[in-house]
């Protein structure tokens, strides 16, 4: 029988969770959004709206309008707008709410600043025009008194919402240099003033092969070439300078530092060419296809353009994906043992006398794996090269999944800690040089890790 009310006790329990969340989270919602449609302005859907006018007191109107599904700027200057800013004003405008209501028909619309606006929002849906005036702010500063159309009815709105829609003519144009598709790109050069001129092309088989057609036998690092894109990409501009796209007497030496071509399948998506300003080098001007004047860029995007193939070529000097690895085998610093993946996904120490202990944080494991994805040699080691005894060597092999092996090893005894690059040897007999300091790092986090599984196993 006990199971019986125990039954009983769970329907009623069920019963009135279900009568609470019905009426104290449904209707409230319901009634709340019903307050929101009552106290908004305008009965008008976001995507309906194609025509925008803002008039902001002492400041040139701004006319935005739809044109082919895109939103484009006709004054005070025609050229490509924003769209996310536009579409972000528009719903800022569609989704106005009365504070409160302040006087029904004014008398005197001077006494809250609406004689003379400081801005009106015109918009336009279908056939139908919009508009809305704003005037002071209230004594509390917290809102603005507002009117609709040519009535005299006066309310409030909050000051955050004006804000919202009081947008300036740089504030709504679009920023971006170039817009392209990654996958839509088929090549890319780069021409600097002091000769240096990168060519680079996708494979027509392979997207995920970039070429240098001057350097065929050079490997091109893809997430090289992908980071260059974005840099494109991801530019935008600062400020707008309201001087002819092809005014070439606004860089310091009558001409761009840099030219960058993105080319598509049926011809350049677009160009872009940047350079110091004449008379102040620490402003970067940009110039743009896409664009209809030219716009002040920050500098930095010079900075991470390559100028020859070695600047895009894929020096890795292992292939490895260490989302793979599933045990390491090391000796370093006099130390030796492996590293091995367990089945719940941690990792744990096994020592040289076989004793296994936990890795603390194993979280730490990976990110050694990573230094080494991402570790380039400077050049190749020269074949006259001395490898050090085995005994002197500190030495890595990753193991993998598949049951496949990866070797590496560089000095350890006695090194000249002072030197620039180290040797590095694969499993392959193949010696590169390698930055000193990267390896270093590399020691360091192999050894943090192994001091954690010592903690671990003290505690």
């Amino acid at each position: 029988m006990k199971w019986r009310h125990s039954l009983i006790y769970l329907l009623i329990l069920a019963l009135l969770g279900g009568y609470y969340y019905y009426f104290e989270v449904v209707q409230k919602r319901k009634k709340e959004e019903a307050e929101r449609a009552k106290n908004r302005l305008f009965s008008v859907a976001t995507e309906a709206v194609d025509e925008i006018i803002l008039e902001a007191k002492d400041k040139p109107a701004l006319h935005v309008l739809k044109k082919d599904g895109a939103w484009v700027l006709d004054r005070p200057v025609r050229t490509e707008a924003d769209q996310s800013a536009v579409d972000t004003l528009v719903h800022s405008l569609v989704h106005l709410e009365k504070n409160r209501e302040v006087d029904q028909a004014a008398k005197d619309m001077a006494l809250y600043g609406l004689s003379e606006p400081t801005l009106v929002v015109r918009f336009r849906s279908g056939e139908t025009w919009h508009h809305i005036r704003f005037g002071s702010k209230n004594p509390t500063e917290e809102s603005h008194y507002a009117a609709k159309g040519d009535e005299n009815a006066v309310f409030l709105l909050a000051a955050g919402s004006v804000k919202a829609l009081n947008k300036g003519l740089d504030e709504l144009r679009r920023r971006d240099l170039l817009t392209f598709e990654d996958e839509e790109v088929r090549g890319l050069s780069v021409s600097w003033a002091d000769g240096h001129r990168l060519t680079l092309a996708r494979d027509e088989k392979d997207k995920d092969l970039w070429r240098c057609p001057e350097e065929p036998e050079r490997r091109v690092k893809r997430a090289k070439v992908d980071n260059i894109l974005n840099q494109i990409r991801w530019a935008r501009a600062k400020t707008f300078l309201e001087l002819p796209a092809e005014d070439s007497q606004v860089w310091s030496s009558g001409a761009a530092d840099v030219h960058v071509i993105v080319q598509g399948g049926d011809g350049p998506f677009g160009e872009v060419k940047i350079g110091r300003k004449k008379d102040d080098p620490e402003t970067t001007v940009a110039w743009s296809s896409q664009m209809s004047s030219l716009v002040t860029v920050d500098g930095a995007i010079v900075k991470d353009l390559p100028k020859t193939v070695r600047d895009v070529e894929d020096r890795s000097v292992v292939v490895l994906d260490s989302k793979n690895v599933t045990r390491v085998h090391y000796r370093i610093r006099g130390d030796k043992g492996e590293l091995v993946l367990q089945d719940d996904g941690t990792w744990a120490y096994v020592g040289a006398d076989g004793s296994r202990r936990m890795i603390k944080e194993s979280w730490r494991v990976r990110p050694v794996f990573w230094e080494w994805e991402d570790l380039e040699y400077e050049e190749k080691a020269p074949a006259e090269a001395q490898r050090p005894e085995e005994q002197d060597l500190h030495r890595l092999e990753f193991s993998t999944k598949d049951g496949a092996t990866l070797t590496v090893s560089w000095p350890g005894a006695n090194r000249d800690e002072s030197a620039p690059t180290f040797p590095l040897w694969t499993g392959s007999g193949e010696a590169y040089l390698v930055k000193g300091e990267k390896i270093r790092a590399i020691e360091e986090k192999i050894l943090d890790v192994l001091k954690r599984a010592s903690d671990k196993a003290s505690s």
